[in-house]
């Protein structure tokens, strides 16, 4: 068996031990390896979570029936791990680690190409589905992919304009990728795992927890080169993704709404924090992925 194979497997049987983002896990890793602590548990389960704790075997059963099912998985190191989910770690070294792996359906290269998350509120009105629509069809007409996490309102209206647009889009889960979770969705998520990428740091078949969904946060900020925020209240999940795209120097987008617009107060509020700049519009947007990509070109030079 291959030093990757080892690690693949290691990490399988870590994902189902310990919850999303631990980073007294990630401290372990940076010291050895994946394969070397599966065959010390003691070291770094607690004793309330031995009773988790995956053998080889189980393992691998859980790997053959995840590629039976076509499901890529994907490690550090592998050429096809998105380089960029090390900026949850480098914007602060008390964040959640990036991910042990990544399980993903589709067009997996998808993963590292250049992306938008457009993600909001679930009870989403027509004007912020509206608005939502024109961004993501004009991000998918100039081949830039609308990355979401599937739910309803905001992300799904995200979704569905990327694929009508003829375009990429990539859902990021909190649940197995093969669990359509909201389970109205499922076509959708079908579609997407057809015509773009579906991806989870959780194991197939998990289940969503609040927990797993604070976590699916940290992924959509990394994997975006730029975050935009249609609509949201001030308690909405979407903040803390804008938030941490914000710590990742991400460019950070909201629209503005109503002032007497409850799901539009939380984009307000990221505006005049400076967290984000106002966008109205697809053309908005491709000017602050502009400005991203000068930023880039200044530092390689």
């Amino acid at each position: 068996m291959s030093t990757r194979d080892k690690d693949l497997l290691a990490r399988v049987a870590m994902s189902n031990a310990v919850e999303p983002g631990d980073r007294r896990l990630a401290a372990l890793l940076a010291e050895t390896s994946a394969a070397e602590l599966i065959e010390r548990p003691e070291t770094w389960l607690f004793e309330n979570e031995l009773h988790r704790y995956m053998t080889a075997s189980s393992a691998s059963r859980v790997l053959d029936q995840a590629l039976a099912a076509g499901i890529t998985p994907i490690i550090p190191g592998d050429t096809a791990w998105p380089a960029q989910l090390a900026d949850v770690e480098n914007a602060d070294p008390l964040a959640p680690s990036q991910p042990l792996m990544l399980w993903a359906r589709g067009d997996v290269p998808l993963l590292s190409t250049q992306s938008v998350a457009i993600t909001g509120a679930r009870a989403s009105t027509a004007y912020g589905e509206h608005i939502t629509t024109e961004i993501a069809a004009e991000l998918a007409g100039q081949e830039i992919a609308v990355l979401a996490g599937a739910s309803y309102g905001i992300d799904g209206a995200a979704h569905r304009a990327a694929l009508a647009a003829g375009g990429k889009t990539i859902a990021v889960l909190a649940s197995g990728v093969d669990r359509a979770y909201p389970a109205g969705h499922r076509e959708l998520i079908e579609r997407i795992a057809v015509d773009g990428c579906v991806v989870s740091e959780m194991l197939p078949g998990t289940a969503p927890t609040r927990w797993r969904f604070i976590m699916r946060g940290r992924i959509i900020a990394a994997l975006a080169s730029a975050v935009v925020i249609p609509e949201a209240g001030v308690r909405s999940g979407a903040l803390s993704v804008a938030q941490l795209a914000h710590g990742m120097a991400r460019p950070v987008g909201a629209v503005p709404g109503p002032v007497t617009s409850a799901v539009s107060a939380g984009c307000h509020m990221l505006v005049q924090q400076g967290t984000a700049r106002l966008v109205a519009s697809g053309s908005d947007v491709l000017d602050m992925l502009g400005g991203q990509t000068d930023q880039l070109e200044t530092k390689e030079a």
